[in-house]
């Protein structure tokens, strides 16, 4: 066999599948977080490469056929300084993975950071708002599942209020 310099499928499978053993020479724990902050990650390969990427910088991730593109706070470092990356995965690979459990389907084209959300307006329209000024609308089916987090998330900051005094001001959510 050949070999022409580019990663030939399999040993890309071979990578994929032993993730672990790329998570443990850069001090990630097998549940996908880094042992020094917490912070769950995400491991993706890429044309130029596999790359971790934060999940706290992902604001939304959007299905493009067969295609996700990925939406991110800043320019982020991982990806080269684009505030976008497109990835040969299908939104149902993000739902799976459980580093990304702060996520929400809110429609068929659109998984989007719980952290993110500024207000939801669940009348009939049934608008998600986030904090960087997008809006989406949430489907049908999904508005129950979203009113639902909105509402406990609404509780939390009610509670870290009442409970911490550093904490001054409340996070409030329209349902």
């Amino acid at each position: 066999m050949m070999y022409d310099g580019l990663t030939s499928t399999f040993e890309l499978q071979h990578i994929l599948k032993h993730k672990l053993i790329i998570m443990e020479t850069m001090h990630v724990n097998h549940t996908g977080y880094v042992d020094e902050a917490k912070a769950p990650l995400i491991v993706l390969a890429t044309c130029n490469g596999v790359i971790v990427i934060p999940v706290q910088q992902i604001i939304r991730i959007q299905s493009i056929s067969n295609y996700s593109k990925l939406f991110f706070t800043d320019a982020c470092p991982e990806t080269g300084g684009r505030k976008t990356l497109v990835v040969a995965k299908v939104l149902r690979w993000f739902h799976e993975q459980e580093a990304l459990s702060s996520f929400i389907r809110i429609h068929r084209t659109h998984f989007v950071n719980s952290n993110y959300i500024k207000n939801y307006c669940g009348s009939k329209a049934g608008l998600l708002f986030l904090h960087n000024g997008e809006k989406f609308s949430v489907a049908r089916r999904k508005k129950a599942v979203v009113t639902e987090l909105v509402k406990s998330i609404n509780r939390s900051f009610t509670y870290k209020a009442a409970y911490t005094s550093t904490f001054n001001s409340k996070k409030i959510i329209a349902a």
